[in-house]
């Protein structure tokens, strides 16, 4: 089961309507970016998780040409153990979840924590850099092709995206990352480069 959050019903409220509010009136991706970096972390991470279905596209739509997410500030090297996001995607069922990330050496690995992991497995990936090629050449990505460079403690037990029921969920898959603002980044999935029409909002209290 994931983590329940501590925040009090007015303080969602705020933050979700705030940026709900701004995606229908088409704001600009810094009036986006200011707007949730003036709220508190909590707040931060309510308003990304209110933003559900059609409206987490049109998010990732609003930051086309924000400011790049960075390696280091996704995953900070100063800080050890299992850094945690809260997940939202356009789903219209089994929307919520996390990503979980760990620094191994060099690499980012991250799996994805969910109700259904049972049967999906924990879908591994490495996060990469900008590629610099189609089909989002300056984003950062999370490569589910290949395979990580080891298995953390404590995580689940590494299992091919290629394998069981895995293949139709992750195989092939890679997501594009655009910040947001201060620990909210939103991505789309390709597979074999073909855009997928899957969007989904990662955030953090920080």
């Amino acid at each position: 089961m994931l983590p329940r959050m501590s925040v009090t019903a007015s303080t969602a409220t705020a933050g979700s309507t705030s940026l709900r509010q701004l995606l229908a009136d088409r704001a600009s991706a810094a009036e986006i970016t200011r707007t949730l970096d003036a709220l508190s972390p909590e707040e931060r991470v309510e308003a990304a998780l209110a933003v559900t279905g059609k409206w987490v596209g049109r998010l990732y739509e609003a930051m086309e040409g924000s400011p790049l997410s960075s390696l280091d500030e996704l995953a900070p090297p100063a800080e050890t153990g299992v850094i945690i996001y809260e997940g939202r995607n356009s789903l219209p069922l089994f929307s919520r979840f996390q990503k979980r990330f760990t620094r191994m050496g060099s690499s980012i690995v991250g799996y994805n924590h969910q109700t259904m992991s049972f049967v999906t497995g924990p879908g591994y990936f490495v996060v990469k850099p900008p590629s610099g090629t189609a089909p989002a050449p300056e984003e950062l990505y999370f490569d589910y092709t290949e395979p990580p460079p080891g298995e953390p403690a404590g995580w689940p037990a590494y299992k091919p995206n290629t394998a069981g029921f895995s293949r139709a969920v992750y195989a092939d898959m890679k997501d594009y990352m655009r910040r947001v603002a201060r620990g909210v980044i939103v991505g789309k999935a390709y597979k074999k480069g073909i855009d997928q029409g899957a969007y989904f909002s990662l955030s953090r209290a920080v």
